[in-house]
């Protein structure tokens, strides 16, 4: 097994999908939608099944490429300059890219009788490492990637070449909260390791340790204990797809069709699917969790959506992008721009529409989406939407 950090540029993108459970105190013909086999504007048509080799030599010739969110920029300078301030826009940096050399270096952190006193050090080229005087094969890690933003927290991922070839994925016992704080990462308290490497963290290999890279970066393919492909972040190609034939399109021309996010039939469905692919969606949770939804499944923001009220009552129309604006921060808005998401649909001065007869104008998010905690002091709202019994 060898630790590595090497690394290269440009490609991925990949849609999963599954079934959806709802509450059992809801009627089984508000089954949503949302959780069925992939969308259809993620499955391409085929009309030809043997196609000739002129055939697939157009096909790759044509094929968009990505171009990079700098492109994007060039006609869409609002939405790139509200992304810029967006968690997307920094989910994924190699960790000597930061401030936690700075942070890590000369700490130590206590990671339990069964992993040992973490040590933290810095070289002279700004490399964070971390050792453990209780390990041997290693017993010494670099530090790699940064996930997360750091409005909730980044935790520390470092990859490593199995002796059978395939990359495994350390998500370390430590992460970093956003008072500089080291704490111990959300998941790990009730770890056990096996093996020497899994004293450093949770270790992961194979599809796991993909969809880890896949939900933080715009492309990224795990090769051998390194990442090939990598375009960090999740950046307007992410939602989008590549965007060459867009860029050509609108280059040439003065009204250029619509993007969309890559597909003419996109609609609901479409969104959700994407939205849902690293926010979760039913199929991501097990029966049980679905059932007894507690405090953790509110991290995962379309499983509550999917059994409000609100989505199930406006004909399965409502989305992600109902209430949020994909390039935008929520963290930049203000409660009352969060407020009047809510008062679009539950508008006083609209007879058909439903209203609250508590406060009509007022406290919608504490009273329907109150914020639940978790570990380390890390909090979300729940979207379940609905009134909470007291």
């Amino acid at each position: 097994m060898t630790i590595t950090r090497t690394m290269s540029i440009a490609t991925l993108a990949v849609l999963i999908s599954g079934t959806v459970y709802l509450s059992m105190r809801q009627n089984p013909s508000e089954m949503a939608m949302a959780d069925e086999p992939a969308s259809r504007a993620a499955r391409p048509v085929i009309t030809n099944t043997s196609p000739s080799s002129s055939d697939r030599a157009r096909e790759t010739t044509n094929k968009p490429t990505y171009v990079g969110r700098e492109q994007c920029a060039e006609c869409h300078r609002d939405n790139f300059e509200q992304h810029a301030a967006h968690g997307h826009a920094s989910t994924f940096i190699e960790v000597s890219e930061t401030d936690l050399p700075d942070i890590f270096d000369k700490q130590t952190f206590d990671g339990g009788d069964a992993h040992g006193v973490y040590t933290y050090s810095k070289d002279d080229d700004g490399n964070l490492s971390v050792s453990l005087p209780n390990a041997e094969q290693p017993s010494k890690i670099p530090l790699q990637y940064a996930l997360g933003s750091g409005h909730n927290a980044r935790t520390i991922l470092t990859l490593a070449r199995g002796a059978d070839g395939v990359t495994e994925g350390i998500e370390h016992r430590v992460s970093c909260y956003p008072d500089k704080r080291l704490g111990m990462t959300v998941g790990h308290s009730e770890k056990k390791p096996a093996r020497d490497l899994e004293k450093f963290g949770d270790v992961t290999r194979g599809e796991l340790t993909q969809r880890c890279v896949y939900c933080h970066t715009t492309t990224g393919i795990l090769t051998e204990g390194r990442i090939d492909r990598l375009v960090a972040n999740v950046n307007c190609e992410k939602c989008h797809g590549p965007g060459s034939e867009h860029v050509r399109q609108a280059r040439n021309s003065k009204n250029p069709p619509p993007y969309s996010v890559g597909a003419e039939n996109w609609d609901v469905e479409s969104e959700i699917q994407l939205c849902g692919d690293c926010h979760r969606l039913p199929r991501s949770v097990t029966k049980q969790e679905l059932r007894d939804y507690p405090d953790t499944m509110t991290r995962f923001q379309p499983v509550g959506m999917l059994r409000s009220k609100c989505y199930l009552a406006s004909n399965r129309e409502m989305k992600c992008s109902t209430c949020h604006d994909p390039h935008q921060s929520v963290h930049g808005l203000s409660q009352q721009d969060h407020i009047q998401n809510c008062i679009q649909c539950h508008d006083t001065d609209d007879s058909s529409h439903t209203i609250c007869p508590v406060s009509a104008k007022t406290n919608c998010i504490e009273c329907h989406m109150p914020k639940v905690s978790q570990e380390q002091g890390i909090e979300f709202h729940d979207h379940w939407i609905r009134v909470h019994e007291e």
